[in-house]
Parts: structure tokens; C-alpha cells; sequence
């Protein structure tokens, strides 16, 4: 991080170059593609974990395919997806990318907002067992995620593609859609989820 933001600042770099060339620009050739070989073997790894996650996610949905099947579906099918993403914003990647984070942003914030209260709310309680329990109906979690994603998008959301009504009449208030978020997911879920029978069964 601290190499990435020194390189940034370095005068003379080319303002019109890809995030890659601006980073990069600033080496001696053999360091420079160094660099660029620790970046493409740092995307494999860390796209590891995530076709790993992605697979075990086909566990929480039921789907009982070998690992190694499941492992193939998530890697090919986010594969496709994910260039078909980068090739459509490749045009402007600096702002298609900047947009990419804020949309994860959104999603994430009331995301971990229910997953926290969650923790909260049972602390002390054995929780394994829930894994493995599918009578369960965590429609509480779900509510307040969707409200908190949909409200907070919808109103304070500031981007390129979509102004919401707030930053929109208040320009300072900047993109506080995370925030927003956040909260509102995790409030609303403290008050719903001690009044579910979903939540109050014994663990």
C-alpha cells in the first residue's frame, strides 16, 4: 500500500496511463516486471480462496456435487462473468473500477451488519449446531438486509450511473450509502430477530 501510494504521487507519471503502467512506470525494467509477475501470481491466490468459499457455498444452498464439480462451476462460470465485467469496463477502468468497489461497498455494509448483531445477540450460545439445522428460517436476517441494501441504495447512493435524491440535494453529503447501510440492517434486525421462534429455538 505504502509503495502504491508513493508511486502515485511521483511526478511525471502519465495521468491518462492504466492503474498498472502508473505503478509501474516508476521502476527499472527488470523490477518492473517483477511486479507485474507478483501481481498476476497475487490474483491466483486470492482467487483461490474465493473459487474454495464459492464452492463451499453450494453446501449452504444443498447442492451436494463432489468439491471437485463445485470447484469447476464457481471458477468457470465467475470466470466468464468476471471477464465479461472487466471487457465491458475496460474502456474507463479506472471509473468502472471505483464504481465496482462502491457496489460491493453497498452490498457488504448491511451484509455485516446482520452477521455482527447476530454474534451479538447470541453471545454465550453454542452456535454450531445452526449450520447443520435447515428447519431453521432466518427470514429476520434476510428482511434486514434487504431493507438496508434497497433504502440505502436507493436514497444515498452516489455514483456515475445513479444519483440518489439525497447526495443529489445535498452534494456534500458525499456517498454515506455504506454507513446508511449498515445501520439500518443492524438495527432492524436487534428488534426482529429476538421476536422470531426461529431465533429464540435452543441451539
Amino acid at each position: 500500500m505504502a509503495a502504491g501510494a508513493a508511486s502515485a504521487t511521483i511526478g511525471g507519471s502519465d495521468q491518462s496511463a492504466s492503474p498498472t503502467t502508473a505503478f509501474t512506470g516508476h521502476l527499472p525494467g527488470w523490477l518492473s516486471a517483477v511486479t507485474l509477475l507478483a501481481i498476476a501470481l497475487g490474483a491466483v491466490a486470492a482467487n483461490a480462496l474465493n473459487v474454495y468459499s464459492g464452492a463451499l457455498a453450494f453446501l449452504a444452498l444443498g447442492v451436494t456435487l463432489p468439491l471437485a464439480w463445485r470447484r469447476a462451476i464457481v471458477a468457470l462460470g465467475f470466470g466468464i462473468i468476471g471477464f465479461a465485467l472487466a471487457w465491458a469496463g475496460l474502456s474507463d477502468a479506472g471509473e468502472a473500477y471505483e464504481n465496482f468497489l462502491l457496489v460491493i461497498s453497498y452490498w457488504i455494509a448491511p451484509w455485516l451488519a446482520v452477521s455482527f448483531v447476530d454474534q451479538y445477540l447470541r453471545r454465550g450460545q453454542e452456535a454450531g449446531a445452526l449450520l447443520a439445522d435447515r428447519s431453521r428460517k432466518g427470514w429476520a436476517g434476510l428482511v434486514s438486509f434487504l431493507v438496508g441494501a434497497v433504502v440505502s441504495i436507493v436514497f444515498f447512493a452516489n455514483q456515475s450511473i445513479y444519483t440518489a435524491p439525497v447526495p443529489k440535494a445535498i452534494p456534500a453529503i458525499g456517498d454515506v450509502t455504506f454507513f446508511v447501510g449498515f445501520v439500518l440492517a443492524g438495527g432492524l434486525y436487534a428488534l426482529l430477530a429476538p421476536r422470531t421462534k426461529e431465533f429464540r429455538r435452543p441451539a
